[in-house]
């Protein structure tokens, strides 16, 4: 159908409101909001098993009983990482990963890695056999140094 190798295209992930109100997942598939897709009983086990609180699987299950199943979702997050009142609000399955990755990783940002450092070491490199050196000297210091924080951020999740 897509040949040997398919179309590689980069598809976007639905968004929080397109996986509620899309057909719920048939038996074997996994994937929906868990909040939306859930019986109620199971989701209620599926809290005590993650240790939410029973003051906070109550307010969950209230809250997916209105059918307010982003806010339920809040909620969780909120109980789950000890945050008393989350300053945005969640609208996509990636949002939450970020925001996760921010609280667990000390309010910073999750790094992104762009090639405009790299191409202003590789331009004044070229300059001169000794700014080569240094510069590629440097370069290899600080993929060293990425590496390293790479490896501590594994292994602290």
């Amino acid at each position: 159908m897509f040949g040997k190798e398919g179309k590689r295209t980069d598809y976007t992930p639905y968004s929080c409101m397109k996986v509620i109100l899309s057909n719920p997942p048939s038996q074997g598939d996994h994937h929906g909001c868990p909040f939306r897709h859930s019986d109620p009983e199971l989701l209620k086990q599926k809290l005590q098993f993650y240790k939410v609180s029973p003051s906070g699987i109550t307010q969950i299950l209230e809250l997916v009983k209105g059918m307010h199943f982003q806010l339920a979702c809040q909620k969780y997050f909120e109980l789950t990482h000890n945050i008393e009142d989350t300053t945005f609000s969640l609208n996509h399955p990636n949002q939450y990963f970020i925001e996760s990755q921010k609280v667990l990783g000390g309010g910073k940002d999750i790094k992104r890695e762009t090639d405009t450092p790299h191409r202003s070491q590789e331009s004044s490199a070229t300059r001169g056999t000794s700014a080569a050196g240094e510069s590629a000297a440097n370069a290899s210091q600080g993929l060293e140094e990425k590496t390293e924080e790479l490896d501590s951020f594994f292994q602290d999740a």
